[in-house]
């Protein structure tokens, strides 16, 4: 069986050839399945179900460079029960039981995101801070739009972030970005019932959209 550094080496370089090709090329990504369908996923389903539900966006300027680079994980249902699987094979003590249930909840509770963002200037990079210059918005494919009910900033363990999430390098700065999941009556915004979600980053220098749409979305 691989090593843990092989595996994370190999997860790094697949992720980088697709932010190519996403970048520079702008070929579609994969549809992906929106549903609450059960999966039975094992540790090495991880890097797979993380490419998956990875996307990334670059806004660059002619003299400034690089405004902003995104790498952000939707943490669907599907992408949650392989970080299970994962966890609990790296954690054997723990109970999986219990953590496919907190991680269900949490899936049906809201929308969130992890997010590694660079910037040219790192003075740039405060999307959590009141007065930053960048708008983030979660949009459906109705066009219905929602703001975050939070942004912060995650300082996680180095071998631990490169293990879960492989996109976070020295550059970059981690978040978790939630929305929350509408449920009261006279709501317009569908969501994944939709077939796609828009994670925007929106600022007086231009925007990037990094797009999970199911098929046909």
């Amino acid at each position: 069986m691989p090593s843990i550094r092989l595996r994370s080496r190999a997860l790094r370089l697949s992720l980088a050839c697709t932010a190519a090709l996403v970048g520079c090329a702008g070929t579609a990504s994969k549809p992906v399945d929106f549903s609450e369908a059960t999966r039975d996923y094992r540790s090495p389903d991880y890097p797979s179900v993380y490419e998956k539900w990875t996307r990334h966006a670059k806004l660059v300027e002619v003299d400034v460079g690089t405004v902003i680079e995104a790498w952000a994980t939707y943490k669907s249902w599907d992408f949650r029960q392989a970080y299970v699987a994962y966890y609990t094979s790296i954690y054997e003590d723990s109970d999986r039981a219990a953590l496919t249930r907190s991680q269900l909840d949490s899936s049906r509770a809201s929308y969130e995101f992890h997010v590694a963002v660079q910037t040219t200037t790192d003075k740039w990079n405060d999307l959590e801070r009141k007065n930053t210059p960048w708008r983030v918005t979660l949009l459906d494919a109705t066009g219905a739009e929602l703001g975050p009910t939070s942004i912060q900033v995650v300082k996680l363990p180095e071998i631990y972030e490169s293990q879960f999430f492989p996109s976070h390098t020295e550059f970059t700065r981690s978040y978790e970005i939630s929305f929350a999941r509408l449920s009261s009556g006279g709501q317009s915004f569908a969501g994944p019932a939709s077939g796609r979600l828009v994670l925007r980053f929106a600022s007086p220098m231009g925007r990037i959209e990094l797009v999970w749409a199911a098929a046909g979305g």
